[in-house]
């Protein structure tokens, strides 16, 4: 039997901030949107909130949004396994750079009701899919 790694699907026509932060972040190396470059399931709780507290600890308070890192921190490619942050222009995050290559993490600040949408679509898939400590999976973008 075939096997591959699932995916999750972030929508622009849904979530038009974060599905424009993951392409840029993906587009500037960063892995997950290929078979061969996935990213691996953490559930770990205390890896998942480290990777949250190193990517957006210091993230600015602004009414309404909410700080996206990427690669996801229920990853194990999360800033607990090293690398530095990153931004684009607009993002929200002045002072820190942007950057290319597969490791550390992009952060952007996007609307708080399309980062909780991410997690929703994460859990979803974890759970449909089975995708265990460990497992590799995908985030696709799509129209």
């Amino acid at each position: 039997m075939d096997w591959y790694p699932s995916a999750v699907y972030y929508s622009q026509a849904t979530n038009p901030q974060l599905a424009s932060h993951v392409s840029r972040a993906q587009a500037s190396g960063l892995p997950g949107a290929t078979f061969e470059a996935p990213l691996t399931r953490t559930t770990d709780p205390a890896v998942n909130q480290t990777n949250r507290d190193l990517a957006c600890g210091d993230a600015p308070s602004v009414t309404g949004k909410s700080c996206d890192e990427y690669p996801v921190a229920s990853s194990k490619q999360g800033l607990s396994a090293g690398g530095t942050r990153r931004t684009f222009d607009g993002c929200g995050f002045p002072g820190i750079p942007a950057g290319q290559g597969p490791t550390g993490v992009s952060v952007c600040m996007i609307t708080a009701t399309e980062n909780s949408s991410q997690g929703g679509l994460h859990s979803a898939m974890y759970r449909s899919e089975r995708v265990l400590q460990d497992d590799p999976f995908r985030v696709i973008v799509i129209p």
